[in-house]
């Protein structure tokens, strides 16, 4: 008999998390696993619902705290061998609920660096502590996407280091033909960020650079959230609508970045940033100040170029020296797929409930 996992995450949404679990549930061996995601709902789903072999319930709950009931009930009715969260709320919900029904194997999944997260809303973090050393002792594994997640992690919480685990994320196969597509670009200086339109992603910081940018730089933004209003007004106030143009949240992320030369990443906190692990498999090479799984992600030259924070002088300059470069776009693709994907991570998670 194949057994239950439940992949449990807050919404459908254009978040990395969601995008992860998303991902994973697709490529966990359904010879083995009868494989669930389970969300609790929310505006709009930007990911398909419709995957083979992949049963995805709606709670229609909307928020962790009104979840505990639903989530229970579908629990005790199905009986999962496993359960994966992710998002310190979902976790901290499933291991309450652990303390009702028995779940043979719980597995959480830790993406903030705490430490940056503190130079972003200190408050938050202290209500999470607490929370977090309470409740994670349920949990069988923590994963980490990277050493620095991990290292923070334990600099903040009382947990066992032995029930922590590195496993970065996973990314899908892109299409062949990168290098026409590139070759279309013809020159132009299309440069790019994916990110939620939220402070710590610090799109004021990436405007300012962008201002001192020449002309013939376009810059796409790619996203929505609370900022948008504030973002907007600083490219009026820049003068420089004419070479931005805001997108909003995007499905079709692949062809994206496939359409830009460069993707570039300006927050003061990460963990394993999903985007520029996206835009590298599909060869476009990143620009981005040091945070959180850069270290593991980025091979300077390679496919990109990491900056100290705060040195925007040093940001602009290679901005501009990755469009002039000549990139392996193939080999930085392959490089993508030997360590991150889909088949391999999915694997690491399948371990974890061997």
């Amino acid at each position: 008999m194949k057994k239950k996992v439940f992949f449990v995450v807050s919404s459908l949404g254009a978040g990395g998390s969601e995008r992860v679990f998303w991902l994973l549930s697709q490529g966990f061996d359904k010879t083995q696993f009868e494989v669930f995601i389970v969300y609790l709902g929310g505006e709009k789903d930007m990911f398909s619902t419709d995957l083979e072999n992949v049963r995805v319930i709606n709670l229609m709950t909307f928020r962790a705290s009104r979840s505990f009931g639903k989530l229970l009930a579908l629990i005790k009715k199905e009986r999962p061998y496993a359960i994966f969260s992710t998002g310190a709320h979902i976790n901290v919900l499933v291991a309450m609920i652990s303390l009702f029904v028995k779940i043979p194997f719980l597995i959480a999944r830790e993406s903030n660096v705490y430490r940056e997260m503190a130079q972003v809303n200190n408050v938050k973090q202290r209500f999470w502590v607490p929370m977090i050393e309470i409740f994670y002792r349920r949990f069988n594994n923590i994963v980490c996407q990277s050493a620095e997640i991990s290292s923070s992690f334990l600099n903040t919480f009382r947990l066992p280091q032995s029930s922590l685990i590195i496993i970065p994320n996973p990314v899908k196969a892109s299409l062949p033909g990168i290098s026409s597509i590139k070759s279309e670009l013809n020159g132009k200086k299309k440069i790019l960020i994916v990110a939620r339109l939220a402070t710590e992603k610090m799109h004021s910081r990436l405007l300012n650079i962008f201002a001192g940018l020449p002309n013939d730089f376009h810059l796409s933004i790619a996203g929505d959230g609370p900022c948008r209003a504030a973002i907007t007004k600083q490219i009026n106030a820049l003068g420089i609508a004419d070479r931005v143009c805001m997108l909003g949240e995007i499905e079709d992320v692949d062809k994206l970045y496939q359409n830009h030369q460069l993707c570039l990443l300006t927050s003061v906190t990460e963990g394993f940033p999903n985007a520029l692990l996206e835009s590298i498999a599909n060869g476009t090479p990143v620009v981005a100040f040091r945070v959180g799984g850069l270290s593991n992600l980025v091979i300077e030259g390679f496919n990109g170029y990491t900056i100290d924070q705060h040195d925007d002088g040093a940001y602009a300059f290679h901005v501009q020296k990755a469009c002039s470069q000549v990139w392996d776009h193939q080999a930085m693709m392959d490089d993508a797929q030997n360590r991150f994907s889909l088949n391999k991570i999915a694997s690491c998670y399948q371990s974890l409930i061997s």
